[in-house]
């Protein structure tokens, strides 16, 4: 199969027909849900943190048009900010942020409104390190940041070498914002690891997890890749980076199957308020799902308690800890999943690999977490490939562990994989992708 690129790729979708975001789909404003014991009063939002509208440089808006595109770029052609907003309204979210390149002007224009979404000012960043996604609670401290962080109105200001990467997190987190690695392995994410540590969260899926250098033929998401790299490099002892996903909705074109909430981002937070969702995510309070809440995509809930003589009985969700070397109760509750499969992932092995035969399901299974060791779970259409929702991990306690009375073996099982149909060697596909 020849190799495609992606604005051929988009071309061809573009001669498709482009697909809006299905008017007369009730926009679910259904409440977020926390089930089982929570270690707050929060609830779970959904949200896109990445969806560009017609002020980035690579979306045509039309013949007023004041970036880079033309008329002959037709099949880029985008969404406005409002449109994008009702388009997150349709899909049941309940926050969207709109991320152009290098560029704030959709966080000031006049369709930046709704009154049933948490807006979240933000944008994306282009560092000599990557794309990074710049994510303030109040937009007015967005513009007094950009100010300071870009270089002009389309070009991102580089913020090279360790010392660079450090500089721009501490600059985000001055005004109370968050700093997300964008994509890391599209391109690959080329910051010193150390210093990307002062970023708050790793988008894991981007796009449909499908796209996928040796299936579709052609470098996009990679998110098998992205997800080692995050398990690699971002979790374990006192590396804690929640995931995020985010659609990278640029066009009109690709709305039907990469539009805002595709995928969609869960978030525990305090309340339906930017600067509560930003905290819920720092605090490592996420999951993702393949579909937005109004196209039935399958929701993920992730806890753990110690289950053994004095030990914690109060269970703790994604971002929080409990005490390795000792017995945990790990329950997992999917919804919308019957039919996929559920794995639990302890410190980077498959511990747990099950069939889901009902459309809620409420799993427990007995993990022992080992010292520095995280435990997460994903859920699957197909097995290893086609990812329908994952989550951030639960952590090992780095101060303390079990007593020596309740201390067992650490769970183990085979390190996790991401098979396909069409597999390739994995360092012919990392030589590619690099």
């Amino acid at each position: 199969m020849a190799d495609v690129t992606r604005r051929r790729f988009l071309q061809i979708a573009a001669g498709v027909g482009a697909v809006s975001a299905l008017p007369g789909l009730p926009g679910l404003r259904a409440s977020a849900f926390g089930l089982g014991q929570t270690p707050t009063t929060g609830q779970w939002f959904a949200g896109d943190f990445h969806v560009h509208t017609t002020y980035s440089h690579d979306v045509w808006s039309g013949p007023d048009d004041d970036n880079t595109t033309d008329p002959q770029d037709y099949y880029t052609f985008g969404w406005t900010p409002a449109e994008q907003i009702r388009n997150a309204e349709l899909r049941g979210l309940h926050f969207v942020a709109l991320t152009d390149h290098n560029r704030i002007k959709s966080v000031f224009d006049a369709g930046w409104a709704s009154d049933r979404l948490v807006l979240v000012p933000g944008y994306e960043h282009s560092l000599s390190a990557g794309h990074a996604g710049v994510f303030v609670p109040d937009r007015d401290d967005l513009a007094k940041l950009f100010t300071f962080t870009a270089d002009g109105d389309d070009h991102g200001k580089g913020f090279d070498g360790p010392s660079g990467l450090k500089a721009f997190a501490d600059a985000v987190h001055a005004v109370g914002g968050m700093a997300v690695v964008n994509h890391p392995a599209a391109p690959n994410w080329k910051g010193d690891l150390l210093a990307s540590q002062a970023f708050d969260a790793v988008e894991v899926w981007n796009t449909s997890w499908l796209s996928r250098t040796n299936t579709t033929r052609f470098v996009e998401a990679n998110n098998h890749l992205a997800t080692r790299f995050w398990q690699d490099n971002f979790l374990g002892a006192n590396r804690r980076k929640a995931v995020t996903g985010g659609s990278d909705n640029h066009w009109r074109s690709t709305t039907a199957v990469q539009g805002v909430g595709q995928p969609t981002t869960w978030v525990y937070a305090e309340s339906a308020s930017a600067a509560a969702i930003l905290e819920g995510v720092r605090l490592g309070r996420t999951f993702v799902s393949a579909q937005p809440p109004a196209f039935g995509g399958p929701r993920l809930i992730l806890s753990a308690s110690e289950d053994w003589a004095g030990g914690r009985t109060r269970a703790v969700l994604p971002g929080g800890t409990v005490r390795p070397l000792g017995r945990a109760a790990v329950q997992v509750t999917v919804e919308r999943g019957s039919g996929h499969r559920l794995r639990i992932i302890s410190t980077g092995e498959v511990v747990k690999d099950l069939a889901v035969t009902s459309p809620i399901a409420e799993i427990t299974v007995p993990v022992v977490l080992p010292e520095a060791g995280w435990l997460r779970a994903e859920l699957y259409a197909d097995p290893g490939y086609a990812m329908a929702a994952l989550t951030s991990p639960i952590y090992a306690d780095p101060v303390e562990t079990a007593p020596a009375s309740a201390r067992k073996e650490p769970t183990t099982g085979a390190p996790v994989t991401y098979g396909s149909p069409l597999d390739i060697p994995l360092d012919l596909l990392e030589e590619h992708v690099h």
